[in-house]
């Protein structure tokens, strides 16, 4: 017998997911997948304005997606929930396919 979710689980997966569901937010873990990164280098990578990523950064973390490490003056972002690792892993597999 399958258990039911406890609904208030999925009204926190449910946030999480509509925060992920931008692809912007979805670059900015894929970023992040192979370690923390700065707003710098990830303005890099993304090619966006700083204050664009930072926003998407600030969204992500008041999810607990990510999370923000201070060293000195500089901020390093890193994936704070495995689940977003998860979430990238099908879109791999389910939906980045050639058709």
């Amino acid at each position: 017998m399958i258990q039911a979710i406890d609904p208030k689980v999925l009204r926190r997966c449910g946030a999480a997911l509509r925060t992920l569901a931008h692809p912007e937010r979805l670059r900015l873990v894929e970023s992040l997948e192979r370690g923390a990164r700065s707003v710098g280098e990830l303005t890099a990578i993304l090619r966006r304005p700083q204050a664009t990523v930072s926003q998407h950064l600030m969204r992500l973390r008041a999810h607990g997606l990510v999370k923000a490490d201070r060293r000195g003056r500089e901020v390093r972002y890193a994936i704070a929930q495995p689940g977003c690792l998860s979430i990238l892993g099908c879109i791999r597999t389910h939906f980045a396919k050639s058709r």
